[in-house]
């Protein structure tokens, strides 16, 4: 009997065990499956993309060593194509030159003017050594992100550049909606000092992605979340007006919630690539 008693008393121990393991692996897992799926995407991107080593580039007055990049990204923006864009619209709505009438709505052209400079008509600034790079968010389906705005009693990271926390005040969140911010700038010192302006498009819009479209985990149900979108995600170009020559420029990209810990040494929400324009 007594033995009986020891044996039961040790798989209750075992299962109490197991249980205890149990909800705090659940616990770390929970709170790294957030960070496991946000990537931040950059394009255009070669066939021997990688991350650490992701390099763009071209020299302006020689049109066949940037209009692989060209097509890349008219490759990549395909997906976007259409008649009737939304307003905003999520990306240039055509990859067809303005040349060619037949392949533009009234409706597409207005929105191209929106995304002007980052538009098949101008190349996408790599002939005039002014490119753009497009970013967009991927595996977000099992994310639910804790944006910052300021409708939010919580403290706004000091390092958030201040055109950010502008826009946070300019567009509240209660009136316009949450939106996941996006930052572009020099990876290093150096880099700082060599990426020159770099400006957001659409120009006037939140350098962000609105929450409204992105199809996280709190906006689809559980059953569909391994499904990939029949929409594709809205998109921010970045345009790079007066980047210097000759020098490599190392870029870093990222998103600002809550939710993710900023790390440099992560690819967690955050993406970087390399720029060398040649004279």
């Amino acid at each position: 009997m007594g033995l009986e008693k020891r044996t039961l008393k040790i798989i209750i121990i075992v299962l109490l065990t197991l249980l205890v393991l149990g909800a705090v692996l659940g616990l770390i897992l929970g709170l790294l499956l957030n960070q496991r799926y946000v990537e931040l995407e950059v394009w255009p991107r070669s066939d021997e993309y990688t991350w650490d080593q992701p390099l763009i580039q071209f020299r302006p007055s020689d049109t066949g060593s940037w209009h692989h990049w060209y097509k890349r990204i008219n490759d990549f923006l395909r997906a976007y194509e259409t008649s009737i864009p939304e307003d905003p619209p999520r990306a240039p709505c055509s990859v067809h030159s303005r040349h060619d009438s037949s392949m533009r709505s009234s409706n597409c052209e207005m929105a191209m003017r929106l995304w002007a400079p980052c538009i098949v008509d101008e190349f996408y600034g790599y002939n005039i050594g002014k490119p753009c790079v497009f970013l967009r968010l991927n595996h977000i389906h099992y994310w639910v992100p804790e944006p910052y705005n300021v409708s939010t009693r919580l403290a706004i990271p000091t390092e958030m550049p201040e055109h950010l926390k502008q826009f946070m005040i300019q567009r509240p969140a209660q009136t316009f909606g949450d939106y996941i911010w996006v930052s572009c700038g020099g990876e290093l010192s150096s880099d700082k000092e060599n990426i020159g302006p770099v400006q957001y498009i659409p120009a006037g819009f939140p350098p962000g992605f609105p929450t409204s479209r992105l199809h996280t985990a709190d906006r689809i149900p559980y059953a569909v979340r391994h499904v990939p979108d029949q929409v594709p995600p809205p998109l921010i170009a970045v345009l790079f007006e007066n980047p210097r020559r000759e020098v490599l420029i190392n870029v870093e990209c990222r998103i600002w919630t809550r939710d993710i810990i900023y790390d440099p040494s992560s690819r967690v929400g955050r993406a970087r690539f390399e720029l060398f324009i040649n004279n």
